[in-house]
């Protein structure tokens, strides 16, 4: 299953992770917990052949549907169910380890300092090469794997019987069937079936999955379509917006570039989508055949909020009624900056150093470069600040669950946001940094251009050291953000648990930032970022998890029934 022992190792260690986690749960928490108490007896009701449902329950029936088909082997106890979840969590590990293969794959190896040798395959010979690289290290590749499946609002409730474990897992099975698709030379009838099916399934577990299985692939794989045109010709870029929009109609290019080349500013957001669209229109035949297959879960999805009357299958339809909840988008940049703060270190470093003296910065080792600065993009600073602002103040919703129920984490949060009227708005300052530094983390250059352009000059011939495939693109991170965008500014109630998926994706298209080191003459090129986002995850997990076991409490309301802490 996997090609190097550093990822045997990675799997083994969280394969006794989630088996010891189990073990806790199952020791301490036999019987089913707060939402549980829906999710399990379902699940038993379709393990026995009884389909009727309980209209409590919100989501789609997937969860139950994996009960009844694996109930003839692990059977449909409390302990069977959540076993599911701790396989699928398992399994999520493979398939971040698989995805993050195809987006970073393997790069350019260097045997020596100065000596460059061209692009390493699976044929290459290991005493050729002298850097076991693929883009990054196999260790940086399964530790990030480690990482994703580790992540704390995942990872829980891989103990328990939850939705959302599985529901990543379809996601990220959607994933990985488009980003083969596109590294095809084109597209076949079979792509799009499977297309369609992973998306089915993925739906099957819950509803805004919909964003994740079509919308977003469908935006990517019009980019991918367009972009085989080219790009915005130089000349059009200087004569301006007309010339822009006029090359984009007659030769079907978009204006699109690397995150590395000034990071996400506002008009370049802007001229992306009008290029796209104005080429999307002048070709439109080719655009409508490419995404087919995501049409048509759009139309399937639409046909089945048609048949049910709202989005919500069943349940208290009045608690989860979509509606605009823009702050939503606001919420997810300290979520993210929370778990990944040690992913963020690196462009939080480089803003502050450029802020020093010249002479100091050198000696510390870091060149100053403009995009770095947190101080580079005013415009998008102000932007983002003002409508942050604005959405805080007309647009801030507190859903009755958030204050009333003190079991969950959110709860916490928004008392401390409550406490004065100020707190709000004064937090928008923050969000806007961690969205600078999530979004900057995305274009965290993994080679020194100065160093790489003094290599080309002197061995023009010969492959320079590279460690992606190529930068991430201002098309992904707009997309990522529409898609983010639709999948929790409807919903009204603040959860962790909606940015799973986000975070996921997003983490998975963080570029790899090689530490060069050589032991007994072998070159090694770990992501230490990631090594200390595996202990920083560790810690988040086992301060969690005593809290849940260990840390429990009662309602004066229900003395007999013991509470925990949990997402």
């Amino acid at each position: 299953m996997f090609e190097h022992w550093q990822e045997h190792v990675t799997a083994a260690l969280f394969a006794a992770g989630i088996t010891t986690w189990v073990g806790l749960v199952d020791r301490d928490v036999p019987e089913p917990y707060l939402d549980e108490y829906f999710h399990v007896p379902q699940a038993q009701k379709y393990c026995h052949g009884d389909y009727t449902w309980d209209p409590k329950i919100t989501t789609p029936p997937g969860l139950y549907l994996v009960a009844k088909l694996f109930s003839p082997i692990l059977g449909c106890s409390t302990r069977a169910l959540r076993l599911h979840n701790a396989f699928a969590l398992s399994y999520i590990f493979y398939k971040a380890l698989q995805i993050r293969r195809l987006i970073q794959p393997r790069g350019y190896a260097q045997r020596k300092e100065g000596d460059f040798i061209d692009k390493v395959d699976e044929n290459t010979p290991k005493e050729q090469s002298g850097v076991i690289a693929d883009g990054q290290t196999p260790f940086s590749t399964a530790l990030t794997a480690f990482n994703i499946a580790s992540f704390p609002p995942l990872f829980f409730f891989g103990a328990l019987y939850y939705t959302d474990v599985m529901s990543t897992a379809t996601v990220l099975i959607s994933y990985e069937a488009f980003l083969k698709t596109t590294a095809k030379p084109q597209r076949n009838i079979s792509d799009d079936l499977l297309a369609v099916l992973s998306g089915v399934v993925a739906l099957f577990f819950r509803q805004t999955n919909i964003f994740w299985v079509a919308v977003f692939p469908a935006g990517l794989t019009i980019i991918r379509v367009l972009r085989e045109n080219g790009r915005i010709s130089n000349s059009a870029a200087r004569q301006g917006f007309l010339a822009i929009l006029q090359e984009s109609w007659s030769k079907g290019t978009i204006y699109d570039r690397s995150l590395r080349d000034g990071g996400l500013l506002v008009s370049d957001a802007v001229m992306l989508l009008l290029t796209t669209a104005v080429a999307a229109l002048s070709r439109p035949i080719r655009v409508m055949r490419s995404v087919v297959s995501y049409l048509v879960l759009l139309v399937l999805f639409a046909g089945f909020v048609i048949w049910n009357g709202s989005v919500v299958l069943v349940g208290d339809k009045s608690a989860h009624t979509a509606t605009i909840h823009t702050p939503q988008m606001l919420y997810i940049w300290p979520y993210i900056a929370l778990f990944s703060a040690p992913i963020l270190m690196a462009p939080l470093f480089c803003s502050v150093a450029c802020l020093l003296p010249s002479r100091i910065g050198a000696k510390i080792g870091v060149k100053q470069k403009p995009f770095y600065s947190i101080h580079s993009q005013p415009l998008q600073a102000t932007l983002f600040i003002a409508a942050g602002l604005l959405a805080v103040h007309f647009n801030t919703i507190i859903h009755p669950y958030t204050l009333a129920d003190n079991r969950h984490y959110v709860f916490y949060v928004f008392r401390l946001l409550l406490r004065h009227p100020a707190l709000k708005y004064l937090a928008v300052p923050v969000y806007y940094i961690c969205f600078w530094l999530s979004i900057q983390s995305l274009a965290h250059p993994t080679a020194d251009p100065e160093g790489t352009k003094r290599t080309v000059q002197a061995r023009p011939y010969q492959e320079t050291l590279r460690n992606t495939k190529s930068p991430v693109q201002i098309s992904f991170v707009v997309i990522w953000l529409i898609a983010t965008s639709l999948s929790v500014v409807t919903a009204p109630l603040v959860e962790p648990r909606y940015f799973i998926i986000p975070w996921i994706i997003w983490r998975l298209h963080v570029p790899h930032a090689a530490t060069t080191f050589t032991i007994r003459g072998r070159t090694y090129s770990p992501d230490l970022r990631v090594v200390l986002e595996t202990i920083w995850l560790l810690v988040i997990n086992q301060v969690l998890q005593h809290l849940f076991l260990y840390r429990t409490f009662t309602w004066p309301s229900e003395p007999s029934n013991v509470q925990r802490f949990l997402w």
